[in-house]
């Protein structure tokens, strides 16, 4: 009967090799280099003192607990120390000590989280995509959900605020079109005072009133290309912000900075875009009470839309 014999043995051998090919960090790892991290913290880094952590650990050190849904950074830090596929992908070796989560989480909180870090990264990283030929912007699609913000009910108050009404502005090309047109004067603007209701512990936070939900929180905005599912841009906004009015604003930075075509873009219902006409289907509805209701039978449409071209609407 065979039984280990529980002796120490010395192995020198190289833990990549221990990653499968089809790894979801071996992937990642071969098609981002994530070394100009390094230009874009050296800033917050003084050039004297004591070594610090490698940034770039760091950051794949988030990316890890995005990716696997691991929330708590003491259970980040333990995930890493076991698995040797994350130690991997963060850059430690086997015998190299992982992070103290208080130094995790006070290098992220004082030195990251208040500035455009983040953004930069991820505006790089999707760079990188398109390099690759991962994303190539022809067809793409936009969403907005609603995040609930982490506050006390008893710290909601309502404020009044004063805001400048004036012609909607969508996107600055439309802007400048309609302002070079012969006769066009801007309607002039005027101010109101508006009641809202905001937090005292999160006073960024908008109250939330969409169909069912309720309460405190904010509306998130995300462009995914369809070629491989990857995010190319996301804004948060409070709330109490109409959709509708965010939307082209959001997949128009995106042609600015990242220079995608956006060919088509598929968007949800309810969305009035300029310059854009719809096309609806010939769609085969049950004939009963419920499905003659016209707001029923546009709960079950979606919009596919050309950018600056026709909008298409399908199911």
């Amino acid at each position: 009967m065979g039984r280990q014999s529980g002796q120490m043995s010395m192995v020198i051998l190289d833990i990549a090799e221990l990653i499968p090919s089809d790894h979801l960090l071996r992937k990642i790892n071969q098609m981002i280099s994530f070394d100009f991290i390094y230009d874009l913290v050296a800033p917050y880094y003084p050039a004297n003192g004591r070594p610090s952590v490698d940034p770039v650990s760091m950051f794949k050190m988030l990316l890890v607990g995005y990716l696997y849904g691991i929330k708590s950074e003491r259970r980040l830090v333990q995930e890493i120390q076991l698995n040797i596929d994350y130690r991997w992908f963060c850059g430690f070796e086997l015998g190299e000590k992982i992070p103290d989560h208080s130094t995790f989480s006070k290098t992220r909180v004082r030195k990251w989280n208040d500035s455009s870090l983040f953004q930069q990264i991820f505006l790089e990283i999707v760079w990188c995509c398109i390099e690759q030929k991962l994303i190539d912007g022809k067809e793409m699609t936009s969403d907005g959900s609603y995040i609930p913000a982490e506050v006390s009910r008893n710290s909601w108050i309502d404020i009044e605020v004063e805001i400048e009404q004036s012609m909607l502005s969508y996107l600055d090309a439309l802007d400048q079109e309609l302002a070079s047109q012969p006769g066009f004067k801007k309607p002039p603007s005027h101010t109101v005072t508006k009641k809202i209701t905001t937090s005292t512990t999160d006073p960024e936070c908008g109250y939330i009133h969409h169909g069912s939900k309720r309460g405190m929180g904010y509306l998130m905005e995300a462009t995914v290309d369809c070629k491989h599912g990857i995010v190319t841009g996301v804004d948060v906004f409070p709330a109490n912000k109409k959709e509708n009015l965010l939307v082209l604003r959001h997949l128009e930075q995106q042609k600015k900075r990242l220079g995608l075509s956006m060919e088509k873009v598929a968007l949800d219902r309810g969305l009035e875009l300029l310059r854009m006409t719809g096309y609806i289907p010939a769609i085969r509805f049950p004939m009963t009470q419920v499905n003659m209701d016209f707001h029923m039978i546009r709960s079950r449409i979606h919009l596919f839309a050309q950018w600056d071209s026709p909008l298409y609407i399908t199911v």
